[in-house]
Parts: C-alpha cells; sequence; structure tokens
C-alpha cells in the first residue's frame, strides 16, 4: 500500500512540474509575441520597443495595458519602474479602471508588473529582455 502511494504521490508531483513548465513555457511564448508586436512599432529593444509603446498614448489603452505593461513586468523591466510607478494610482485590486480598459490603463496589471520587477518573480521572464 505505502508503493502505490509513493507511486501516486511521485506521479502527482510530475504532473505539477509539467504542468507548472507547459504554463511558463507559454507564458514566456506570448511574451515574445507581445515584444514583435512592439518592435514592428518602434526600434530597439524589447524593453525600449515596449517603453515606447506603453508611452505612445496613439495606441489604445487596452493595448498599452495588455501587450507593454504586463510584457515589461514578464521581462523585469528596471527601465519602466519609474513609469509604472508614474501610471500607478495606488488601486492593486484595479477597482478604478474596472470595466474602463479600453479608456484606462488597469491598474491591477500595473501592480503586478511592478510586484514581478521589484520582488524578482520567479516565474517571469527576465532573459527575454534583450
Amino acid at each position: 500500500m505505502k508503493r502505490i502511494l509513493l507511486i501516486i504521490g511521485i506521479s502527482l508531483a510530475l504532473l505539477l512540474l509539467g504542468s507548472v513548465l507547459a504554463v511558463h513555457t507559454w507564458i514566456g511564448h506570448v511574451v515574445k509575441e507581445k515584444i514583435t508586436i512592439a518592435q514592428q512599432q518602434y526600434p530597439g529593444t524589447a524593453e525600449d520597443a515596449l517603453l515606447a509603446f506603453l508611452l505612445d498614448e496613439n495606441n489604445s489603452a487596452e493595448d498599452r495595458t495588455h501587450t507593454a505593461i504586463w510584457a515589461l513586468g514578464q521581462i523585469r523591466s528596471e527601465k519602466a519602474l519609474p513609469v509604472l510607478h508614474e501610471f500607478n494610482k495606488n488601486d492593486p485590486k484595479g477597482k478604478t479602471c474596472f470595466g474602463r480598459h479600453d479608456s484606462v490603463l488597469c491598474q491591477y496589471e500595473i501592480h503586478k508588473a511592478i510586484v514581478s520587477i521589484e520582488k524578482k518573480w520567479l516565474f517571469s521572464h527576465p532573459r527575454l529582455n534583450k
């Protein structure tokens, strides 16, 4: 009985590890897509292109949030921190932007990006910051 429980436990641990790795890989792929979108419009490194995308108000607030802010957090852009803090309205739950993402930057995403950069979140993708 102990042997069966051990096999089940190891199997579940491997399944969990495989799932975490799969999600991490998928997120990395999406980050690369966001970087490509930004670099098609703005020259430079991933970080520079994403920052330019974020600062360009000709891009929709929703695109700026879900392309630039999210990706800047994922690549742990130190250069983006002052800009993100400038946009931060101390609303980590995003109550002020709920239902208004077409017109304002998402405060929840800004908060997550800042935390990812400052806390060096383990599952982010700093290797893509080049």
